[in-house]
């Protein structure tokens, strides 16, 4: 059995698949195998994957149209691997990922990840954790700071130990958008965490990615996230990350004119005007700070 399980969610993705599956080729770790769960794509993404002969890259068709949930879940039963690795078919990984965080792996690290590199059409980079731009990615027990600094984690950039994805009974059938939110705070509350703190992985930012499709159901399933682990969390903490998502979802209702008037009311009741007074001026803050002050991630020279 191999190592790791590359597991790479599929749907309509032919524009930048073959580029996504060239990055694991590439890995300098080879005791990998590639897990394709195909959510039932109209474009040529399967025959894509049918022209790789590397015995280690299996193809599956969902036999129905699913939630990214439970196509996560799905691909996760066909894996063999004794770690679980995330690979979006628009996103690349960096030649040593899987070295970099095998070499991490022990007994009591239930998740490792790296650092991200958001990349645009027009050639502008930037850390995909704003947070932690200009630090150390955090370590050991992170299952607060994924509240409380929201989910600084890309997918693209996870490795978890399978067993511990077992432990906390997979993906539940509640969440639809956001699985790997759960599947972060569920292995950070039993397992400690480790990090590369080199870039290990480039997200493609684009109009067609996920969280600017269905923002709104996005906000709402991890205001119900929140809600499942409240009793593990401070009070202030819980209070401030709803008060966040009652936000975003506030402005999501305001861009409708159909539902202009409740996002309104939601963003005065809920949600934080401040928050949205303070945004053009945060905006400012980070641009300065990046010309500044260059990114950790920069200052260990270019990535790619």
């Amino acid at each position: 059995m191999p190592s790791v399980s590359v597991i790479m969610n599929v749907r309509n993705g032919a524009g930048t698949l073959r580029e996504a599956m060239e990055s694991v080729l590439r890995q300098s770790f080879h005791d990998w195998e590639l897990i394709v769960w195909d959510d039932r794509s109209t474009d040529e993404s399967a025959q894509i994957v049918a022209g790789y002969k590397d015995r280690r890259i299996r193809y599956f068709l969902s036999p129905e149209d699913t939630s990214l949930g439970k196509a996560r879940g799905d691909a996760i039963r066909q894996a063999a691997g004794a770690w679980l690795a995330f690979l979006d078919q628009d996103d690349i990984w960096l030649p040593r990922k899987l070295e970099q965080q095998m070499a991490l792996a022990d007994d009591t690290t239930g998740l490792i990840y790296g650092r991200t590199v958001r990349f645009y059409p027009s050639g502008l980079e930037r850390d995909y954790d704003q947070t932690h731009e200009f630090t150390l990615l955090p370590e050991g027990d992170i299952f607060n700071q994924l509240f409380t600094d929201s989910c600084f984690i890309a997918m693209s950039s996870a490795v978890f130990r399978r067993a511990a994805v077992e432990a906390i009974g997979g993906i539940p059938d509640a969440i639809q958008i956001v699985p790997d939110y759960w599947l972060y705070v569920a292995v950070a509350r039993r397992y400690r965490v480790r990090a590369v703190q080199e870039v290990v992985c480039r997200y493609r930012m684009h109009s067609a990615n996920m969280s600017q499709l269905i923002a709104l159901q996005m906000n709402q399933e991890v205001l119900w996230l929140i809600d499942q682990w409240a009793d593990h969390l401070n009070p202030q903490a819980v209070a401030l990350c709803r008060q966040r998502y009652f936000t975003a979802i506030a402005l999501e209702e305001m861009r409708r004119p159909a539902t202009a008037a409740r996002g309104v009311a939601r963003l005065f009741t809920q949600g934080s005007v401040a928050s949205q007074l303070a945004r053009p001026f945060m905006f400012a803050f980070h641009i300065i700070r990046r010309n500044v002050r260059r990114p950790y991630w920069r200052k260990l020279g270019d990535p790619k």
